[in-house]
């Protein structure tokens, strides 16, 4: 699997509770409509910490989402896709985050270092 893993950080127009209840509620479902190919999406909101080996705000962020596909050339397909890429789905996204903050990363799932 291949996935793409990044931290968001909220539009600072919207609440936290505002942040958290439009991603759910309209940003996730239009996400995977669009995208056929994912078979993977889960997503988180940092909770704090104190102990010092975690602590639970150390990236600042307000959400960290993975999304995953069987392999890169699906993943291509489905980001480059004109049902990905619509108007709708980009004012959606500037809604939800600070796009310029947003922070990703690639990486290959490796068996045996997933249970």
């Amino acid at each position: 699997m291949i996935k793409v893993i990044s931290t968001l950080y909220r539009n600072p127009a919207l609440s936290p509770q505002e942040f958290r209840e439009y991603w759910e509620n309209v940003h996730v479902p239009m996400v995977r409509a669009a995208l056929p190919g994912l078979i993977h999406y889960t997503g988180g909101f940092p909770v704090e910490d104190n102990r010092p080996w975690q602590p639970g705000s150390a990236l600042g962020c307000d959400g960290i989402v993975e999304l995953g596909w069987p392999d890169e050339e699906t993943m291509v397909r489905d980001m480059g896709s004109p049902e990905f890429n619509t108007p709708e789905r980009e004012a959606s996204s500037k809604r939800l985050m600070d796009i310029d903050r947003l922070q990703a990363v690639v990486v290959e799932v490796v068996d045996g270092l997933t249970s």
